[in-house]
């Protein structure tokens, strides 16, 4: 993945062990190759119990944490369908988190894409 390099990924891992997290993926311009020279890098984490908030976990310049545990569907199901694996220490959690977050993901993702054409094009009317 270009944007994450080694001494990177180290510390990121390190950091979100330490803080408790049981596994975490690597989501956004990262993993879909878009990212460019001044892209952050989007990690997205999950903890088997008392998730920490995002700016308590302190992780390198650039680096960006989301908090699974509570995220918004939208978000979550995105990592769940497009997040690459940094590391897993409870992989029965993982294999569980991700398959019920695509579901449910799956079933509402019409929802959220009309909820967004209507706001849409409620804008467009000037409403």
């Amino acid at each position: 993945m270009s944007g994450l390099d080694d001494a990177t990924r180290g510390a990121v891992v390190a950091a979100l062990r330490s803080a408790g997290a049981a596994f975490a993926l690597v989501h956004g311009s990262t993993v879909a190759g878009t990212a460019g020279p001044g892209s952050d890098v989007d990690v997205a984490a999950w903890w088997a119990s008392d998730p920490r908030p995002a700016f308590d976990v302190l992780l390198p310049p650039g680096v960006d944490l989301m908090v699974l545990n509570g995220a918004p569907l939208e978000l979550a199901g995105r990592v769940a369908l497009h997040g690459v694996l940094l590391f897993d220490d409870d992989p029965p959690a993982r294999v569980r988190w991700v398959a019920q977050t695509r579901k449910i993901y799956a079933d509402e993702k019409p929802r959220i894409e009309r909820s967004h054409r209507e706001f849409v094009e409620s804008l467009r009317r000037g409403r």
